[in-house]
């Protein structure tokens, strides 16, 4: 880690509770040969935080809630692909897992690509911090969350808002610590992003939405 990415570290530690602190790591593979730099943002709301491990086994999360939460003018009944055009999935340090933690995919589109809620939820945090770019959280019902970064401009929803899968969020973009235009998205467990969930690798997830599309 270099001087300058050390001293921004120690900056953002003496900032508000509600910042977010990235972790950043070099990567080499964006899926389609051409050397790109993901970054592996490890947020938390309290201050910083350490990569957690890469979850392996167990039960699968859930996509969405069993029931609709009625908001909204998207499909609230079943997930969707969150990419509205072309795009090609991050391998290696751009995928989950791959860098220093990084606990996302990246998936990469052009900019300026229309971007909508995956799963129905409430809108959590809509913000921008330095690693993550324009960002934002939504929380489902079942207290799963998703997390997409790096949009272009700050989301076209608000903190509280109430979304519902294939509601327009955004679109993609390369704002933050981030090379190349791409959503780097995220998928929690209950109770959710750092509520005491933990990220879980998001590719079977959107393979399974992008091939419903």
């Amino acid at each position: 880690m270099s001087k300058t990415v050390r001293r921004s570290l120690a900056g953002l530690a003496l900032a508000a509770s509600a910042t977010a602190v990235p972790v950043v790591a070099s990567a080499q593979d964006a899926g389609a040969g051409t050397p790109l730099r993901a970054t592996a943002v490890l947020h938390g709301p309290g201050g910083f935080a350490e990569a957690r491990p890469r979850s392996t086994g167990g039960t699968e999360a859930p996509d969405s809630p069993s029931s609709s939460t009625g908001a909204g003018s998207g499909n609230s009944t079943g997930p969707i692909f969150p990419i509205r055009g072309r795009h090609r999935y991050g391998t290696g340090s751009a995928a989950f897992g791959g860098g220093r933690g990084h606990q996302g995919q990246d998936v990469f589109a052009a900019c300026g690509t229309r971007l909508v809620a995956a799963i129905a939820g409430r809108v959590s945090q809509a913000t921008y911090q330095s690693a993550a770019g324009n960002y934002l959280v939504v929380d489902a019902a079942n207290g799963t969350s998703q997390t997409y970064m790096h949009l272009a401009r700050p989301a076209t929803v608000q903190e509280g808002d109430r979304v519902d899968a294939g509601d327009p969020i955004g679109v993609v973009g390369q704002t933050g610590d981030a090379e190349g235009c791409h959503l780097h998205f995220e998928f929690w467990t209950a109770p959710g992003w750092y509520k005491g969930g933990k990220p879980v690798d998001p590719l079977p997830r959107l393979r399974r939405w992008d091939a419903q599309d």
